[in-house]
């Protein structure tokens, strides 16, 4: 058996430029799958999520085209700030005799994280903060529905979300927060204003903003508060205006708000609706997805060919070698495993460097599986060659 092994690295060593070339085929074909297959679980889970949402409802939010002169007076204006008041009371009194009819959830993300100087430390051994934002950190804050709506889970207590205690502010972090921080640690802000973390998203966890970008925006770095509106403020008043969404039957509610906003001379508000929006963020992953699946099947097709063709060309090189071994007493099972070893050799170094590239997930683990299908199916070609061989054969087409 030593020498079976000595006689495979041997074989390798011999044959290096194809052996490497072969590992970097399979290795891509595995990355391109494991791409296509995320691809696919997010586009179900995505149109899972907006057939969910818009089942027998449209997707709303508030347009906000007020001049700087009118913002500027709405900040500093006293009777403004309680009109304001006024019609944010009204919005909340109607969705809440709706009874359910009109559902309303808030994603800011206009605000970032600005981080205390341990933070950012601790925050560079995890991931490399861009350059432009070295100093802050991504941060939405949302209403307390916010994670049932998008149906992310969390590891953690939500009850405590909404719960201030001994001055430290309750936040929900993204995934990447656990290789540093536990459940009930604290981090602090530039303002020394502390924060408790009390739970993590789950890895891949996302919501979608059609009001922002097309694609989903993933939670993996992010820090997520609950949005709270100080009726004493005229920002937060502004800004739950245009940062929150509203899935309703119709419309005439947000158009009474329109109404009694420019009767009041307050914001100049208009109507967007995101449905459309939202069923291009579904082709656009799906759109992806075949193009992924596309170069996928490209290159799986030049990869078994490539791999074919070099393993004709090493058993056609190797047939009086072959042929020496078995007259030598060895079997031709003991050829077929010097052959099909080599490719599960390709196979492991391969899985070793999607392992490296795409870390351990369902997706990469399934794309290896379906790899190492494909070599169980593609050990049958040696096989199939060398029986249909004797060594009478071996010598005279080894000459040939």
């Amino acid at each position: 058996m030593n020498n079976q092994f000595l006689f495979i690295i041997n074989d390798i060593r011999k044959n290096k430029v194809y052996f490497i070339w072969n590992i970097i085929q399979i290795s891509i074909v595995c990355v391109l799958l494991s791409i296509v297959l995320q691809s696919i679980f997010e586009y179900r889970d995505v149109k899972s999520k907006f057939d969910k949402i818009t089942e027998q409802s449209e997707i709303y939010m508030f347009r906000d085209e007020t001049t700087d002169e009118k913002f500027d007076e709405l900040l500093n204006d006293e009777n403004k700030l309680h009109q304001l008041v006024e019609l944010y009371n009204s919005v909340q009194k109607t969705v809440k005799a709706s009874h359910g009819d009109i559902l309303s959830f808030t994603a800011n993300s206009n605000k970032r994280f600005y981080m205390s100087d341990e933070l950012a430390e601790d925050i560079a051994q995890i991931w490399e903060v861009p350059e432009e934002n070295k100093d802050s950190l991504d941060m939405i804050s949302v209403s307390e529905n916010f994670f049932q709506i998008y149906q992310l889970k969390i590891e953690g207590d939500l009850d405590q979300f909404k719960k201030t205690t001994k001055g430290k502010i309750p936040v929900i972090v993204g995934s990447s927060y656990q290789k540093k921080y536990q459940l009930h640690d604290v981090i602090y802000d530039s303002n020394d204003l502390a924060y408790e973390i009390i739970g993590f998203l789950q890895e891949g966890s996302y919501y979608i903003a059609p009001g922002e970008k097309r694609e989903p925006a993933y939670l993996d770095q992010v820090i997520v508060k609950l949005s709270e509106v100080n009726a004493e403020d005229s920002v937060d008043l502004l800004d739950y205006f245009v940062t929150t969404y509203y899935i309703t039957k119709d419309n005439d509610f947000m158009k009474n708000v329109v109404e009694q906003s420019k009767d009041n001379d307050l914001m100049d508000l208009n109507i967007n609706n995101f449905t459309y929006q939202m069923d291009a963020i579904t082709e656009d992953i799906k759109d992806e997805m075949i193009l992924n699946g596309s170069i996928m099947v490209i290159l799986f097709a030049f990869c078994l060919i490539a791999m074919t063709g070099n393993i004709l060309q090493f058993i056609s090189d190797a047939k009086r070698e072959f042929a020496v071994h078995m007259m030598c007493g060895a079997g031709k099972r003991v050829i077929m495993f010097r052959i099909i070893m080599q490719m599960w050799c390709m196979y492991i170094c391969s899985a070793v460097f999607v392992i490296l590239i795409k870390k351990a997930s369902l997706t990469t683990f399934m794309s290896l599986a379906l790899s190492a299908v494909y070599i169980l199916f593609f050990c049958l070609l040696p096989i199939w060659i060398l029986r249909r061989q004797t060594i009478q054969t071996m010598f005279k087409k080894s000459y040939e």
